[in-house]
């Protein structure tokens, strides 16, 4: 009789605390925010090539061709930005002086003819309407470049 009741034991353990142990298993109350990292070129790194290729890793975020349409959540695309500070500001527009930004869909963009010197390589992920995501997603790499 004991060990009968020894064997049911464990069971009756398991039915009253594993349900309590998946309830308290963590879950998301919103959706994850976008999020960009520069993979490519490291920050602080010197590169001995005028042509910067900027390669970038974007996630909770989906890159769309929409630029200039309505605004949809969750998508957009990248502005790729050279030796500027990128406005933040929400419901304002991300663009910056012409020949200082690119916009694309695309994770990779190549800076071409940059001049021997220190540069900073900015990224951001942006509206459909070119307006930065609220909470802001940019990160940029100070590089510096050294021509043969």
């Amino acid at each position: 009789m004991i060990k009968t009741i020894l064997k049911v034991i464990p069971l009756i353990i398991l039915t009253l605390i594993l349900p309590a142990l998946v309830s308290c298993r963590p879950e998301p109350v919103a959706p994850q925010e976008g999020r960009i990292l520069i993979l490519e070129p490291s920050a602080d790194s010197t590169v001995t090539s005028p042509n910067i290729t900027v390669k970038t890793y974007v996630e909770f975020f989906s890159l769309v061709d929409k630029i200039g349409q309505a605004n949809v959540p969750g998508e957009g695309h990248i502005i790729f930005y050279l030796d500027v500070t990128p406005p933040l500001k929400k419901g304002e527009s991300a663009l910056t002086a012409e020949g200082t930004y690119f916009i694309t869909k695309d994770k990779v963009y190549v800076w071409e003819n940059v001049p021997a010197g220190a540069h900073t390589f900015t990224v951001q992920l942006v509206n459909n309407d070119d307006t930065p995501l609220e909470p802001p997603a940019a990160v940029r790499a100070p590089v510096t470049v050294k021509l043969k």
